[in-house]
């Protein structure tokens, strides 16, 4: 008895701790603050190499406690709304951990503009991860998946709707890369909270991800072996 419940602790603990995850390499090279980037009004692309006429940002941390990005350019601030950037085939896309939403930046001359990206895009650079959208949340704000036994599940929550999470993080879950708090995986039955520092209060409405056991029926055990 004493060997299953430390076997169910270690399974319990590891269940607790952010896995790795595969994901593009360009995802990793983000800008960082004092880093410089440039953009051609002309060719329309973003790139690490300083080119004549072209646009020349530096990269900043905003004094806001939500550590937004900014970037500047001849004296003059330029808020992305975003709050991590990195560059990919000569164009800039960002992702918001308060939004929970990942988009494509362009700058128009007078300020960036932002387009959403398709689950296709976003698979792209995250492609070993299953996407579950906010809206797919019931009533309650709670959405099931169902786990087969001694398998794994990597999630990410993206939002497709205008709700906010303002530093939102999954309670009692290690995830060791802050940026994308959205990220998360499973390995056994459990049920995961997304929350406002623990907040019950209604003006920050948790979501809650039930995982639930998956088993096999006998008939998909025959089919297999007919099959």
């Amino acid at each position: 008895m004493k060997k299953i419940l430390v076997l169910f602790s270690l399974l319990f603990a590891l269940n607790l701790q952010a896995m790795a995850y595969d994901v593009a390499p360009e995802v990793l090279a983000s800008i960082q603050p004092l880093q410089i980037v440039d953009y051609n009004p002309t060719t329309r692309i973003w790139s690490r190499n300083l080119g004549l006429n072209d646009y020349v940002f530096t990269k900043h941390a905003s004094l806001s406690s939500g550590g937004y990005s900014e970037y500047k350019l001849n004296g003059v601030v330029y808020d992305t709304d975003s709050t991590y950037e990195f560059l990919c085939q000569g164009r800039m896309f960002g992702y918001n951990a308060h939004t929970l939403k990942l988009f494509e930046l362009t700058f128009d001359g007078k300020a960036f503009k932002q387009r959403e990206l398709t689950d296709e895009e976003i698979q792209y650079f995250f492609p070993d991860i299953e996407i579950i959208k906010v809206s797919q949340f019931d009533v309650n704000n709670e959405f099931v998946i169902e786990l087969p036994l001694f398998h794994k599940a990597e999630l990410m929550i993206i939002n497709d709707t205008d709700r906010e999470f303002y530093k939102y993080q999954f309670e009692y879950f290690k995830n060791k890369n802050k940026t994308f708090n959205n990220i998360f995986e499973v390995r056994m039955p459990r049920t995961l909270v997304f929350s406002h520092f623990k907040s019950r209060d209604e003006m920050f409405p948790v979501l809650k991800v039930k995982v639930k056991p998956k088993f096999k029926s006998k008939k998909s055990e025959v089919q297999e072996v007919l099959f």
